[in-house]
């Protein structure tokens, strides 16, 4: 299965409709979702009855700015819109093999302010969240400085609410592969559209794959996701990050140790030794946010059960062992703040 999001920057070109189906065909798209769409609900309908797709939902633009549309066809069993908002559409999708996933297609609001009220709801979604979970789209927002290049004064940076929420709801980017940015204008480049998912699609659709298209009338790339992997050699660019706070850890030398191996070439050994980074940053490290949130649980759970006369000796012992290493994990979370900075 092949889905498509696009920040196409409009929809009314004399052109446009058969560009779109140009896309449809020679990407095999069983979904495709375009974003900045800039119509109201009369023209909304127009234009997609001209595009070929048998279904469809959307959210209107208000006036000359945002507007998300996202059409299916029957290659995919079942969609069904669960949420609406005017900066993103969320989705059950259900393929022919019965496999069921949610599927939120964002286009931020450029604007700081605005973009906050997008993270609080998908914070909302992330913690009902039970269900395999892939979120795309134009983000309007950047997670790290490589992500962005310009010669111009007051670009764009990361946006720390962005990778507040990342962090917190253990996201993992889906990588890419073709051109490193996604959006170009004058001097200015970013990756400000991506995909990104949580561990149970991921488990899910193990073989998935993006791949940024080239430019068409817009000043944003089509992404690409293909369900099943693509036919492409190339491996997807996810980026690696040496975490400052990993060094924090009592564990992280015995992995060091262990798989850095200074007998094989440099280029082997390095790239080896980045996948063990990851595998242990997901396996044994954890999401900082994560770990902070169960130990100050389980100090508020320490408090309740001394209030309750529960054997305090033993309690408060705990007590300070659980704060001790919240401090660690608190300690870490200031580095990694401090390196995204």
């Amino acid at each position: 299965m092949n889905f498509m999001i696009w920040n196409s920057r409009g929809t009314g070109s004399k052109a446009f409709p058969n560009l779109v189906q140009e896309l449809r065909r020679h990407y095999h798209l069983d979904f495709l979702a375009l974003l900045e769409t800039r119509a109201d609900k009369q023209k909304t309908e127009q234009r997609i009855s001209r595009l070929g797709f048998q279904e469809f939902s959307f959210t209107e633009a208000v006036g000359f700015s945002g507007g998300i549309w996202c059409l299916w066809g029957a290659g995919i069993r079942r969609v069904e819109v669960l949420e609406q908002h005017k900066q993103f559409i969320h989705l059950r999708v259900e393929n022919s093999r019965l496999d069921s996933w949610c599927m939120t297609v964002v286009y931020a609001s450029p604007n700081l302010a605005a973009r906050r009220s997008l993270w609080s709801n998908l914070s909302r979604l992330g913690e009902q969240m039970q269900e395999p979970w892939v979120l795309g789209g134009d983000f309007n927002a950047t997670l790290f400085d490589s992500e962005r290049k310009s010669i111009a004064p007051n670009s764009i940076s990361s946006d720390r609410d962005f990778g507040a929420w990342f962090e917190t709801h253990s996201m993992e980017d889906l990588g890419f592969v073709g051109p490193w940015f996604s959006w170009k204008r004058g001097s200015t480049e970013a990756r400000l559209d991506r995909f990104i998912a949580n561990d149970k699609w991921h488990t899910l659709f193990p073989q998935a794959s993006v791949a940024h298209l080239p430019f068409y009338k817009s000043d944003h790339r089509p992404m690409l996701l293909r369900i099943d992997g693509g036919t492409t050699n190339e491996t997807p660019q996810r980026p690696f990050r040496f975490i400052a706070s990993w060094v924090l850890h009592d564990d992280f030398g015995n992995m060091v140790r262990n798989k850095w191996d200074e007998t094989l070439p440099w280029n082997d050994n390095l790239a080896q030794f980045t996948s063990a980074c990851k595998h242990w940053n997901r396996n044994v490290f954890g999401h900082i946010e994560g770990r902070k949130q169960k130990l100050l649980s389980r100090l508020e759970g320490v408090t309740k059960a001394i209030a309750r006369g529960r054997d305090a000796s033993q309690l408060e012992e705990l007590q300070l062992e659980l704060w001790r290493e919240l401090e660690d994990v608190l300690l870490q979370e200031s580095l990694l703040w401090a390196q995204k900075a």
